[in-house]
């Protein structure tokens, strides 16, 4: 319960409209987009700059009370959900791009503001910001750099750390810190904007960031290969990188998720077919066409089935729709999924998804593998049916084991938040966990922002 006192000074704060405390306006707050780990905050409160952000955290350390930062709840752990109850920061007023340096390639921006409406200013200029999630539309630049977001042009471009320069963060007792710079090479003082990146809003809450874009590619091409098996898709894969050729997208699809897209939206895949390259590369428009005929050339020294290349921008809609549809074409086969996010080195997918057909075979449930192959970034899908039923939690366990035998991470864009806490220990030993945990206690010595996320109690 809320202490009445921290109520009225949060509204002589910020005014009644930026601050809500009824229980019918909490439910919007409860949950991300995987409304199965609710927890209802005591209160909402909505700042519109930075040295509101610092009174509230001076307000919660001071009345002892839970903090959860919220972007545009687009994660899949529960990074942003309040399971200690306490009062959720919504940052949707943070919307402004303050700074576009296009000299320096560097834009500054607030945490609010959605990525695809980043990408979409810097575009006009010739430029591009890479990192690109599946949830851009919606997605904040704040909650990127917060889960180190990836996306399907990792494979050439990284991820989220690779374009923070430089950080504003409001620590969690009040005190206002300023990271990195607009300069490339820059050793002054420790690389504290690192130490922000991927923490998960545990450590403290993003208000500004200097983001570094790039000159946006002249042109592109996409292509998609098809082969019997994943094994061949993964030759194709090193033959492909053998050549030299980079490509900036490059996703797959088992056997399972074509077989589902099949049936959903008649692509044409063929009985035969038992993996799906979706490749694109980008740069200069001259020298694509010789990179597409290196890659075509790779794709059939290891038995591809079918080439296809987009001659325009809709055959590569086209191209897309096996991808784009499959969560779609997924339903068709169960209405209920257990839905993991991993990564493992590029050369032990193949291992892994046939460590994940012994498990769903083991355990009688039906695995969708699809992902990113350029970065090892596998999403798998499991369920028990068409009908549901009770899931095996071993068969979960399993798959965590498998990760960890072949040197995997059990996260890999998504985050741990609330979900993966409990299965750290898999990937980060006890030394290390206590190093983490001094870092938290240094800046957040009563574990008020965002608890409960990335590490488990100690």
């Amino acid at each position: 319960m809320l202490h009445q006192e921290f109520i009225h000074k949060l509204e002589d704060l910020l005014g009644k409209d930026r601050c809500t405390f009824s229980p019918e306006d909490m439910v919007a707050y409860s949950y991300d987009a995987n409304p199965e780990k609710r927890a209802q905050p005591e209160g909402m409160v909505s700042p519109k700059n930075k040295e509101e952000v610092a009174e509230i955290m001076k307000l919660a350390y001071a009345y002892d009370v839970p903090v959860t930062p919220r972007g545009g709840g687009s994660g899949y752990t529960g990074g942003c959900v309040p399971v200690q109850g306490g009062i959720v920061m919504a940052m949707d007023r943070f919307n402004r791009i303050l700074e576009i340096d296009r000299d320096n390639f560097i834009v500054i921006v607030e945490p609010g503001v959605v990525v695809q409406d980043l990408q979409a200013e810097v575009d006009r200029i010739g430029q591009m910001y890479p990192p690109d999630p599946a949830s851009v539309a919606f997605a904040t630049i704040g909650g990127n750099i917060a889960e180190n977001a990836g996306g399907i042009r990792a494979a050439k471009y990284g991820v989220t750390k690779q374009y923070v320069m430089g950080l504003e963060v409001v620590l969690p007792t009040g005190e206002i810190v300023r990271t990195g710079s607009k300069c490339v090479k820059d050793v002054a003082g420790y690389n504290l904007t690192e130490l922000f990146v991927g923490s998960e809003g545990t450590l403290g809450i993003i208000t500004k960031a200097v983001l570094k874009v790039v000159p946006k590619p002249e042109a592109r091409r996409t292509m998609t290969a098809t082969f019997s098996t994943l094994e061949k898709a993964a030759e194709a894969v090193s033959a492909i990188y053998a050549t030299g050729v980079r490509p900036a997208t490059l996703e797959f699809l088992d056997r399972i998720s074509l077989e589902a897209v099949e049936k959903a939206i008649a692509f044409g895949a063929k009985p035969e077919e038992g993996a799906l390259l979706l490749i694109e590369v980008d740069g200069s428009d001259h020298a694509l066409d010789a990179e597409v005929e290196k890659i075509q050339t790779a794709c059939e020294q290891c038995g591809v089935i079918t080439f296809r290349k987009a001659q325009s921008d809709e055959d590569r809609e086209d191209l897309w729709k096996a991808r784009r549809a499959l969560s779609f074409a997924l339903c068709e086969i169960a209405t209920e999924w257990e839905d993991d996010d991993i990564s493992v080195p590029i050369a032990r997918i193949p291992a892994m998804i046939r460590k994940l057909d012994q498990i769903a075979e083991r355990h009688h449930i039906i695995i969708a593998n699809f992902g990113h192959y350029g970065d090892g970034n596998i999403h798998i899908g499991m369920t028990t049916g068409k009908n549901g039923g009770p899931f095996p939690m071993k068969a979960k366990q399993e798959v965590v084991a498998a990760v960890v035998e072949l040197e995997g991470r059990i996260a890999a864009e998504h985050g741990i938040g609330c979900v993966k806490v409990e299965n750290l220990h898999w990937n980060i030993d006890e030394p290390t966990m206590n190093l983490m945990r001094r870092f938290k206690t240094l800046l957040d010595p009563k574990g008020l922002l965002n608890p409960s996320k990335v590490m488990p109690k100690g």
